[in-house]
């Protein structure tokens, strides 16, 4: 690893959170990240949902997804955003 880049990073512990507006908190946390900006998630569950929504409708190259931690009792992720890939249409 060469150079001196160096992402924003934007920590969201969403475990006081109540879990019904957890996926809203998690999912506008990413949607103000600014391209190359990092999002670090600390959850109680693992947030593998996030990572197939992110899919499903962003597209795999628009972030990069990856566990720091994994369980049992935290998870900790780092979500990158690659690009700033609208949202698709979801039939």
């Amino acid at each position: 690893m060469g150079g001196n880049l160096v992402s924003e990073i934007t920590t969201l512990d969403v475990r006081p959170v109540e879990p019904k507006d957890r996926f809203e908190t998690i999912m506008g946390a990413y949607e103000a990240l600014p391209v190359n900006a990092t999002l670090h998630l600390v959850v109680d569950h693992d947030p593998q949902c996030m990572y197939y929504t992110l899919r499903a409708t962003r597209g795999e190259e628009s972030f990069r997804f990856d566990y720091v931690e994994n369980g049992p009792d935290v998870w900790q992720v780092h979500v990158r955003r690659l690009t700033n890939a609208p949202a698709h249409e979801t039939l």
